[in-house]
């Protein structure tokens, strides 16, 4: 067996999910791990299939033009070896700020410092209408080393997000 990664991006449009998935499925595929999305209007995936390793040679030549057919720009590759996971603690950051541009790279930036591995990240406005503007939310689930004092990454994090007049949860998950 083989395992590929297809990624995706289109127009969204209701049965679309069904017919692509549809489409791995008569491929013998199964599905190990998915992440789909609607981002206003524009349709997002990412899926890990497993297949047999005759499906893994057609599959790569096939699928972009079946995704031109159904709107989507459809890219697969090879999953080669698995990197070695980071090792450490799991925390759950989570920050809200009026949004500005910069929030995501600058607490990338410092987590990166500290090789803090970002397993999942979604970011998103949401209507604040108590202050009349949008607000900004990031979510994010880390794995962070043994060997970073957390009070000191949780310290840094508190500064940065003074900076950026935003608040911040870091807990463990």
């Amino acid at each position: 067996m083989s395992q590929l990664i297809i990624s995706a991006i289109g127009p969204d449009r209701p049965g679309l999910v069904g017919e692509l998935t549809g489409h791995l499925h008569d491929a013998g595929g199964n599905i190990l791990d998915s992440r789909m999305v609607n981002l206003r209007g524009q349709f997002a995936l990412m899926i890990l299939l497993e297949v047999s390793d005759a499906a893994a040679k057609t599959l790569p030549r096939d699928l972009p033009g079946i995704g031109t057919k159904m709107g989507l720009n459809v890219l697969v590759s090879s999953q080669g070896a698995a990197a070695k996971a980071v090792q450490g603690l799991q925390f759950k950051l989570k920050t809200y700020s009026m949004d500005q541009p910069g929030i995501v790279a600058r607490l990338t930036n410092l987590l990166s410092q500290h090789e803090v591995n970002i397993e999942e990240l979604v970011a998103h406005q949401e209507s604040a209408a108590f202050a009349g503007s949008s607000l900004f939310v990031t979510e994010m689930k880390l794995t962070v080393p043994a060997k970073v004092p957390v009070r000191k990454l949780r310290s840094e994090l508190e500064s940065l997000c003074n900076e950026l007049n935003c608040d911040v949860d870091l807990e463990p998950n």
